[in-house]
């Protein structure tokens, strides 16, 4: 089978599409083969060197994918040869996978797959940075960085159902007018428009009751001139590199405000296999329903993975980018 192989840090060259060693399957384990490969800025991190967690070399990456399973180990119960399923957690880039049948989440029949694909990463941050590190209220404000990402639109349609509002940050007129399709509050171009006096104008001078932060890097501290009282930012992406704010003294300018800062990794829910569990099931109930969908920017061959990486890095798409094997 062919795979998309990074063999060392570095540019898109180091992306290798080559034949590899089809997966035997095992008597736990079921074989899927892929129909669509959900590509993560986290990927092009990995590849330059810059995640906190980096696999050994040479490297599959990816880690979410839906397809449909073609071969069943004796011992798994429960699933079926033909039937369409989720695989979160494996590298992903590549035609077929060996799954322990305990680890594929089975999904409904009029599921989209590119959809499925898709939808754990940016939904899962969304949801849980909405409904379990916050526990957003109908009518408060939400501060969205990269609004027209996959995380982004997420939240936006998200925010729709737990009846918030949401500003979000873009960099491109053409973005802006695609999230206002969304049903977005208000959008703010960040490179033509000073973002601190926006926030406060939109919010009546009060500020977000919730930021989400993916970008951190130099301007960090911008954030505390635009939160409300008891406001909440969450950092959840190192896009500019790591904060370089002073956090204590940040906080120590306006004690009164008593504003609360949390950082998310999407970690902390996969090692909480009942949380986890929980809320995969209802946002697959969400997907199969109409409730959300994602958003797809591009679907690319998985031998062009470079161009995949390429649109991500250069901040083009709109939602998520697709790789078809």
């Amino acid at each position: 089978m062919k795979a998309a192989i990074l063999y060392e840090i570095g540019g898109t060259d180091q992306l290798k599409y080559e034949e590899v060693p089809t997966p035997p399957c095992d008597t736990h384990e079921v074989i899927v083969k892929l129909e669509s490969i959900s590509v993560n800025f986290s990927d092009t991190l990995i590849r330059r060197g810059l995640y906190p967690y980096m696999p050994e070399f040479p490297a599959i990456l990816g880690n979410e994918a839906a397809g449909i399973i073609t071969e069943l180990g004796d011992d798994v119960k429960g699933l079926s040869i033909g039937q369409k399923v989720l695989v979160f957690g494996y590298p992903s880039y590549c035609e077929q996978m060996a799954v322990s049948g305990s680890r594929v989440i089975p999904l409904p029949d009029n599921v989209d797959l590119d959809e499925a694909a898709a939808l754990p990463i940016i939904y899962l941050t969304a949801y849980h940075m909405l409904h379990t590190v916050r526990r957003i209220t109908p009518g408060e404000t939400v501060l969205m960085y990269a609004a027209a990402g996959g995380v982004g639109t997420a939240i936006i349609q998200l925010g729709k159902m737990a009846g918030i509002k949401v500003i979000g940050l873009t960099s491109t007129d053409e973005k802006a007018k695609a999230i206002a399709e969304q049903g977005i509050g208000h959008v703010i171009n960040y490179k033509q428009e000073n973002v601190v006096e926006k926030v406060l104008e939109y919010t009546d001078g009060k500020g977000a009751d919730l930021i989400l932060d993916c970008v951190g890097g130099p301007n960090f501290g911008d954030n505390f001139k635009m939160m409300n009282t008891l406001g909440h930012l969450i950092w959840f992406g190192i896009a500019a590199g790591n904060p370089t704010t002073n956090l204590l003294g940040a906080l120590g300018r306006e004690p009164s405000k008593s504003y609360a800062v949390s950082m998310f990794h999407l970690y902390s829910i996969i090692n909480n296999p009942k949380v986890m569990a929980e809320s995969m099931k209802t946002l697959i109930g969400y997907l199969a329903q109409g409730k959300i969908k994602p958003v797809i920017h591009d679907r690319v061959p998985l031998k062009e993975v470079a161009k995949a990486h390429n649109i991500l890095e250069n901040h083009e798409n709109i939602g998520k980018v697709i790789m078809k094997p």
